[in-house]
């Protein structure tokens, strides 16, 4: 008797639990967005103006804007979630060492396979870093559409 009535409370109780309150349909603050859609084209990047450091082929191209401070627009690619990675519309790709620091706060890989702008001194030669003889930028400015 006493076996069927604990067997009896827990039912009430599994029942109980069922039949709460209907949640809340909003979404709440940290909800995520909408899952991207596999079958859907990357990010399309703005031709560039001939002539502006966007629009360089290679590195020779941007020899002339080295040691200067440019601004480069392209689609915003990630070296193991570190490094940034600029590609241009030629497919070049200029380097943003170590730009998890540099965001240090934002979530910044939401930025990745996005349309995005970055300013910074550019470095066209780079002897120093193991792997990585691609152009760079520092003292970055960045901006991007999540």
């Amino acid at each position: 008797m006493i076996r069927g009535m604990r067997r009896f409370a827990w039912i009430l109780l599994a029942a109980a639990g069922c039949a709460a309150s209907e949640p809340d349909p909003s979404p709440g603050p940290y909800a995520p967005g909408p899952a991207p859609d596999p079958a859907a084209p990357p990010a399309a990047v703005a031709e560039p103006a001939a002539g502006s450091p966007s629009a360089a082929k290679d590195s020779r191209d941007l020899e002339p804007w080295n040691g200067k401070r440019i601004s480069l627009s392209g689609t915003f690619e990630s070296d193991r979630a570190i490094h940034g990675i600029v590609r241009l519309a030629s497919g070049l790709r200029v380097w943003l060492p170590h730009f998890d620091l540099v965001m240090r706060g934002d979530d910044w890989l939401k930025y990745v396979g996005k349309p995005c702008s970055v300013s910074g001194v550019l470095h066209t030669y780079v002897k120093d870093i193991d792997g990585h003889r691609h152009p760079r930028l520092d003292e970055i400015e960045f901006s991007g559409t999540p």
